[in-house]
C-alpha cells in the first residue's frame, strides 16, 4: 500500500494529476500550525494545514526552452493529531525537492498506522512531522497573482 493512501480524499489528487505527485520544485504556499482544533470529547489537538503547488511536467519544450507543465494546481492538505514536529528555514519562497510520505506505527497503539511527512527542501522551508490522520481539503488550479 502506498503511504498517500492513508490520506482521506487522495483519490481527488490522483484524478487531477493521474498519479500522486512528488511536488518536485513545487512551492509551499502556506503552512498553518493550529493547536485549537478539538476532538469529539472536546480535547484540543495540534494540526497542520499545508498548501502545496504541484504539476506534471510534459516532454514538450516551450519556445523559451522550458518543459511545459500541465495540471498546475494547489493542493491543500490537513494533518491532524500532529507530533514530532521539526521545521526550519521559512523564507519568501519555499521550494521543495519533494514531499516524502511514509507509514509509521502509532507509538501508543502499534496496530494503528500513522503518516510521516518530510518537506525535503530545495530552497527555504524544510521539516518533518508525523500525523495520526490526514485529508485533502481542496485542489484548485494555480493562478498567477496579478499586480494591483
Amino acid at each position: 500500500m502506498e503511504p498517500f493512501s492513508l490520506i482521506a480524499g487522495h483519490e481527488e489528487v490522483l484524478a487531477v494529476f493521474g498519479r500522486w505527485p512528488s511536488f518536485h520544485d513545487g512551492e509551499v504556499h502556506r503552512l498553518l500550525l493550529d493547536s485549537t482544533r478539538t476532538d469529539e470529547r472536546g480535547s484540543r489537538y495540534p494540526s497542520i494545514e499545508l498548501a502545496l503547488r504541484g504539476w506534471n511536467l510534459t516532454s514538450q519544450v516551450s519556445d523559451e526552452g522550458f518543459y511545459k507543465m500541465e495540471c498546475d494546481s494547489v493542493v491543500n492538505l490537513l494533518f491532524e493529531h500532529v507530533y514530532d514536529l521539526e521545521l526550519d528555514g521559512l523564507n519568501h519562497q519555499n521550494v521543495l525537492s519533494e514531499l516524502e510520505l511514509s507509514e509509521v506505527q502509532d507509538p501508543e497503539k502499534p496496530d494503528n498506522r500513522h503518516l510521516a511527512i518530510e518537506l525535503v527542501h530545495c530552497y527555504g522551508l524544510s521539516g518533518a512531522f508525523k500525523a495520526a490522520s490526514a485529508r485533502v481539503v481542496s485542489i484548485s488550479p494555480f493562478k498567477v497573482a496579478s499586480a494591483a
